[in-house]
């Protein structure tokens, strides 16, 4: 494949280094961004060849200097809060390239499809991580053919750890407690009340695990953009605290009920973050061949086909039905 040039933001922070890895192995010219320069020279002393361009979000021309000649601009600059990079998606419409990022906030990517108007022809796809894309691609396949609306779509992840990077910390910060939920055919936010508790019967290894109800994930946003259903339900459940990235299991289901009918799917990997830059990649990947069928602002499922996307990811085992 010829090697295309796209800009990674916040390229030295721990899903940007990820990423930059994984566009490396897929053949993309990386473009290597962020507020700092020290953490940028390093990065490119790994990187030999690859271009450094520092850029300030409050410094339009910085940004746009950033964004000259690439393709593509990938987001990785968290953490995100509850508010969208504005200065990002506003230097990515003016340079008319392609907007992606990782973020996993439900309110940002809310926000993002609801504040954003891209330039024309080019694509935005907010929330390409595994908090926001993998569960909209299962939900997408779970949803084929069957009667619509559902009654209800349900999200349920299992972790056997999970060590949260710096940025995931300060979002969670940010986030003060609110949550995103769907009920009744809308999206709303709310705070202040706990969070409701249940359980889930997971595929093995799991099996029946406690989980959290409410969890603030983009995946409830992503999906309520495109898939007709009444309610969205988004469980979590981690099993041991501070687990080693490299030892680090996940699987993710989604179920969606029609009445008394009900379809389940559900992937399996490793490494939540790693995964998050191979999601990206391969978003980048597609894009950048043609493969899109949506322009404008997209979900990942809404703009490739979601059975054949989770068929190329590094996953352990997958089950669509």
């Amino acid at each position: 494949m010829q090697s295309l040039p796209v800009a990674v933001y916040g390229a030295y922070g721990h899903t940007g280094r990820l990423l930059v890895k994984e566009l490396n192995r897929r053949g993309h010219l990386p473009v290597l961004s962020g507020r700092d320069a020290r953490r940028l020279k390093a990065l490119v002393d790994e990187y030999p060849g690859s271009d450094m361009r520092p850029a300030s979000l409050d410094a339009p021309a910085e940004m746009d200097r950033a964004l000259t000649d690439v393709a593509a601009v990938v987001n990785c600059a968290g953490p995100f809060g509850d508010t969208p990079p504005a200065s990002l998606l506003d230097a990515s419409r003016r340079a008319g390239v392609h907007y992606l990022d990782v973020a996993g906030e439900a309110l940002v990517a809310w926000r993002t499809f609801n504040d954003f108007r891209p330039s024309d022809g080019t694509l935005v796809i907010p929330a390409v991580g595994f908090f926001g894309a993998l569960g909209d691609l299962l939900a997408s396949v779970a949803y084929a053919g069957a009667p619509s609306p559902a009654d209800e779509v349900s999200v349920a992840i299992a972790l056997n750890g999970w060590t949260p990077t710096a940025g995931s910390d300060r979002a969670g910060v940010l986030r003060a407690g609110r949550r995103v939920v769907y009920v009744d055919g809308h999206l709303d936010v709310r705070a202040g009340t706990p969070e409701p508790f249940g359980k889930w019967q997971f595929p093995p290894p799991f099996g029946q695990r406690e989980v959290t109800g409410e969890f603030p994930t983009a995946d409830v946003v992503t999906i309520a953009r495109h898939l007709p259903t009444q309610d969205i339900n988004a469980y979590i459940h981690v099993q041991s605290p501070g687990e080693a990235a490299s030892t680090q299991r996940f699987l993710a289901e989604v179920t969606v009920r029609w009445g008394k009918q009900q379809t389940r799917v559900w992937a399996a990997g490793r490494d939540i973050y790693g995964f998050s830059a191979a999601l990206a990649g391969e978003a980048i990947d597609r894009l950048l061949r043609g493969e899109s069928r949506a322009t404008g602002l997209a979900t990942v499922s809404e703009a490739f086909d979601a059975a054949d996307f989770l068929r190329a990811l590094p996953l352990d085992s997958l089950e669509l039905g």
